[in-house]
């Protein structure tokens, strides 16, 4: 069997080890058995995507969108790898590339959900609206009780000032997941815009025992004299 020349490491053994690290929730060590055993076999897909993840965890998106750029160009037709990329571009500000990358998993996985949300998000940042909207509507139809999509479609709804709407959205949201905080807290806001005091004022009694930080910025927003 082939082996490393450094340290004498099989190439499966690479592999191997860095997987081991990974599991351990040891992600430099993780690294540098990923990027040697890619640097000696381009080929090695496996450790490309597992050098992504890495990258992504530790917030290192711009090198990771390179370790995912890697792999679709082994594996065009990996949904997995261009959701990731489109990941990877909406955390380094590149939204449009994320749509592109987003919308190409969803052709070759059009029943994922939480891609759905992602293509919602990177679409919300570009100032699209209705297309974000529409992204989460279709999250939400693919998974009812998806929380997070209700509560993106609820943020959205805010964002072209729709409160009635986006209030029916975040309760969707907290009947689904009742320790969403965010959640909790998007509806006291709304209940404030909307002048309906003491129930935003039951949502921050509420938020004590979940978010004890949220619960802080309700409190301020209750207590702040309005316009």
């Amino acid at each position: 069997m082939n082996k490393d020349r450094k340290n004498g490491y099989s190439l499966s053994d690479l592999q191997h080890q860095g997987k081991c690290a990974f599991m351990a929730g040891d992600y430099d060590r993780a690294l540098a058995f990923f990027q040697q055993d890619v640097q000696e076999n381009m080929d090695h897909v496996d450790s490309w995507f597992h050098l992504g993840y890495c990258r992504s965890i530790m917030g290192q998106w711009q090198t990771a969108a390179e370790a995912y750029e890697a792999v679709i160009k082994q594996q065009p037709d990996n949904a997995h790898a261009h959701e990731m990329l489109g990941t990877a571009y909406h955390k380094t500000g590149r939204f449009s590339d994320a749509v592109r990358f987003l919308q190409k998993a969803l052709d070759l996985r059009p029943d994922d959900a939480l891609t759905q949300c992602n293509q919602g998000l990177a679409l919300r940042e570009m100032g699209m609206l209705g297309e974000a909207e529409q992204a989460f509507r279709k999250a939400i139809n693919l998974k009812g009780e998806f929380a997070y999509a209700h509560f993106e479609l609820g943020q959205t709804l805010v964002e072209q000032d729709r409160w009635a709407e986006a209030e029916m959205e975040y309760k969707r949201a907290v009947e689904i997941e009742p320790d969403f905080a965010r959640a909790h807290m998007s509806l006291a806001i709304v209940f404030l815009v909307l002048g309906r005091l003491s129930e935003a004022q039951v949502k921050y009694h509420q938020l004590k025992s979940m978010d004890s930080h949220l619960a802080a910025k309700l409190h301020d927003a209750i207590e702040s004299p309005g316009p």
